[in-house]
């Protein structure tokens, strides 16, 4: 053979040997993929991700909603969502708060958790859990809020043009922006329950498709508006959709858009346009600002909250200067508070354990009744068991009669202690409802404490409601009572505690808190002046039953007894109010204007109603007092208590119990203004004081001290139906003394609009008639005043006040 032969044969044999080597590759690929793919699969877990509270955000004393998205990708998942946070009560108990989970593969699934903020540390890690096995877990951050901050909600396709927002804060405090939404969806990132918006103060909904809300969110939203929220719907070129899902919430009804070439009613200096504005026509509201025949802002009060349309793109800036749209923006908001009454929750757990424990009908016996059982145990068992075996001469049967007084006295002694506690568990619930003017949805805050007769665990069930431990007591500390952790399932906005352990004739407190429909009260009050005072007349009807109620009107008020559910009553009450009244309805004032007369202390009823009002009337620090969260702001109110319901049923489960319940309500009531161009003085009763800044400076109910280099801001804030248009005189009453000097008095600033700073007034003790007054009084009627001492002297406030005369 050649060697050309040769090398073709090599050639050949060489090329088969190379087939049969990349064959061999590829078949061991195939093999290897066709082993490990199963093997891939059956590892694939779920994964989550998770969105604490409002964009990060949660309140202080409130609740944090947790969003979590799990997709499952494996095999079916049956577990739950658990997170762990620190109890309420302190010390090193931990409460769990869990949300059961059915994932099927292949699916994908949003859960909320709501945790009490109060028990959050900056961060915070949910686990998803099936038995004992970790599934998955991700851990999170929270960014806390003080209850004064001020949180803008944003919903809009370009969120980022909204975040100037963060610079228009109550004085003293600060801001911040949460993005809700993402892209140009709403939906996802607002809770179902509105539990969960208790921490936001405004909602700007801007050129987004409000129709993807849920129905729960949907409710969610309206029931927040109504308890104090202030909802801002932008309009411009995305008007239509936009305004879609919330339109009957609106003031106006949206047509069509229009371009206009200026936004000149805005202010002198706007950018030229074109600008698309949404053609609206007024239906229930105001308009705040008109161009041309055309509502460019418009407003309705909804409860205790507001809704403002604004016709066109809330994203824009149509001023040239910066400034001037924050401006604007400050006019919509307010600069110095949005004016939500904040939740009535409980707020002094030194109290709150009173009320709770003190059951009616479970008293335990008295010292003096302990102390006679014990002298005639004594005598029985000692001088007259010896006198009577001496007298028969059977001394020898000592042995017998005293064990046999022994067991009779304890089988006596258990017998009585049976009777007392009883022989099955008693719910004992005293809740606090708040109503807003028209609405059907109250706002509750529940104390809920379990008795048990023997030692035991329980699951008790929360119906519509939240539950976390009481806080801790009213100075701060700890309580060894509160010791025990909460295990707390959520389900459906319903919350079961599991395994409650209860000591014998123990009680076990917690609280729960939600929102529920309440017995409407239908009523026709308005303003009456006539010489010399304001009068609310008029008539109410309640559709539940109210026990001693009261009507508290400018820091008086009309007791109305017991109210029968139909029965129409007549109110006239006078509201002038006290020319001395340094504060509007202090905690103690306002206990009594609730109660009126009786025996607080040994009365047992009276004292658990007197306790729970403690409970949530506490004082939030120098100056500023709670009820609601804060002041109970000019108005008129009917409260009264309900001794049979509550609003949130909590039930043993499984186990026989008895509840004892009573619910306070609050029902905030609307009042026809006086007319407009009526001639009116506003006195103090009929405008509040609140603390906004306080540097050096101790505030009590009725005076103030002020120390050397002090200094203390108040808002003033007059009643809304009796707030004028045109000031004519503005009085400041300040009475007081100092220290090294008799003449001397702080420094008195008031704060101009006119001008966005500081007047010092050239003002002392006594009463004084303000020049310029127009300058000062902010609308909606609004007054800020500034306090303050030199480095060399200090100050006795005893009483300070402000009077308004006016035209509506």
């Amino acid at each position: 053979m050649s060697i050309i032969g040769r090398l073709e044969d090599t050639h050949s044999s060489g090329g088969t040997r190379m087939r049969r080597l990349i064959w061999t590759i590829l078949a061991a690929v195939v093999l290897l993929v066709w082993m490990c793919g199963p093997v891939v699969a059956q590892n694939a877990g779920p994964t989550m991700q998770i969105t604490t509270g409002l964009d990060g955000y949660c309140r202080q004393d409130g609740w944090c909603p947790v969003r979590v998205i799990l997709s499952n990708e494996g095999a079916d998942v049956e577990g739950e969502l658990s997170v762990v946070v620190r109890s309420a009560s302190g010390g090193a108990e931990h409460d769990v708060y869990v949300t059961p989970v059915l994932l099927p593969a292949h699916s994908r699934k949003v859960f909320f958790l709501y945790l009490p903020s109060a028990g959050l540390t900056s961060q915070l890690v949910v686990r998803l859990l099936s038995g004992e096995k970790v599934l998955a877990h991700q851990q999170a951050s929270v960014r806390r809020l003080e209850e004064a901050d001020r949180l803008y909600g944003v919903v809009s396709s370009s969120p980022s043009a909204l975040n100037f927002l963060s610079d228009i804060a109550p004085s003293g405090r600060q801001a911040a922006v949460a993005h809700l939404s993402r892209g140009a969806v709403t939906a996802p990132l607002l809770p179902p329950d509105p539990l969960g918006w208790e921490g936001l103060d405004v909602l700007i909904l801007n050129d987004v498709d409000s129709t993807t809300l849920g129905a729960e969110q949907r409710r969610a939203l309206e029931t927040w508006v109504a308890h104090g929220g202030h909802l801002i719907v932008g309009g411009g070129a995305g008007a239509a959709r936009t305004v879609a899902g919330v339109a009957d919430l609106l003031p106006v009804t949206v047509g069509g858009t229009r371009s206009v070439d200026d936004l000149w009613a805005l202010g002198e200096d706007t950018a030229p346009g074109p600008y698309a504005v949404a053609e609206v026509t007024l239906r229930d509201g105001e308009a705040l600002i008109e161009q041309e025949g055309l509502i460019l802002l418009a407003r309705r009060p909804h409860g205790a909250g507001t809704v403002d349309l604004l016709a066109f793109d809330a994203g824009l800036n149509p001023f040239t200067h910066w400034d001037d749209n924050i401006q604007m923006w400050q006019f919509i908001v307010g600069s110095e508070g949005t004016g939500k009454p904040g939740p009535y929750i409980v707020r002094n757990g030194y109290a709150a354990r009173d009320a709770i424990n003190a059951i009616p009908g479970l008293e335990l016996p008295s010292t003096l009744q302990i102390m006679a059982f014990m002298l005639v145990y004594t005598l029985l068992i000692g001088p007259a068991n010896y006198l009577i075996l001496l007298k028969f001469d059977r001394r020898e049967l000592a042995w017998l009669t005293i064990p046999t007084l022994v067991v009779a006295f304890t089988v006596f002694a258990y017998v009585t202690g049976f009777q007392i506690r009883g022989s099955a568990a008693i719910v004992h619930q005293l809740a606090v409802v708040y109503v807003p003017e028209r609405v059907g949805t109250g706002r509750a805050s529940q104390l809920v404490g379990l008795f048990s007769p023997r030692r035991t665990t329980y699951d008790v069930y929360a119906q519509d409601a939240q539950v976390h431990q009481i806080p801790w007591d009213y100075y701060g500390v700890p309580t060894a009572r509160s010791a025990q952790s909460l295990h707390v399932i959520e389900e459906g906005g319903d919350s079961t505690v599991t395994g409650l352990r209860v000591d014998v004739g123990g009680i076990r407190p917690f609280v729960a808190e939600g929102y529920a429909s309440v017995p409407p009260v239908e009523s026709d009050l308005r303003l009456a002046a006539s010489v010399g005072d304001l009068r609310v007349v008029g008539t109410l009807t309640t559709k539940g039953p109210l026990k001693e109620a009261v009507l508290i009107a400018g820091g008086q008020q009309q007791r109305l007894g017991d109210l029968e559910p139909g029965h129409e009553v007549t109110i006239n009450i006078k509201v002038t109010g006290s020319a001395t009244m340094s504060y509007y309805n202090y905690p103690s004032q306002l206990t009594e204007q609730i109660m009126g007369p009786g025996d607080y202390w040994n009365d047992r009823n009276l004292y658990r109603r007197y306790e729970f009002l403690q409970a949530i009337l506490a004082t939030e620090g120098p100056g500023t007092t709670s009820f609601g969260g804060t002041w109970l702001t000019p108005g008129v109110y009917l409260v009264g208590w309900d001794e049979e319901n509550v609003p949130l049923p909590v039930e043993v489960v499984e186990r026989p119990f008895s509840t004892v319940a009573t619910t306070l309500y609050v029902y905030d009531l609307p009042v026809a203004g006086l007319e407009t161009g009526a001639t009116v003085t506003i006195p103090p009763g009929l405008i509040t004081r609140q603390v906004e800044e306080t540097t050096g400076v101790d505030v009590w109910p009725e005076n103030m001290h002020m120390g050397p280099e002090a200094e203390i801001v108040f808002r003033f804030t007059v009643w809304p139906g009796v707030a004028v248009q045109h000031v004519d005189e503005l009085y400041l009453d300040m009475q007081g003394r100092s220290y090294g000097s008799t003449s001397y008095a702080p420094t008195v600033s008031l704060w101009n609009q006119e001008s966005d700073e500081w007047d010092v007034l050239d003002v002392g003790w006594g009463l004084h008639s303000i020049p310029n007054a127009g300058a000062y009084v902010l609308l909606p009627g609004e007054v800020l005043l500034r306090l303050e001492t030199d480095a060399e002297r200090e100050a006795d406030v005893e009483s300070l006040t402000i009077t308004i005369e006016g035209q509506r």
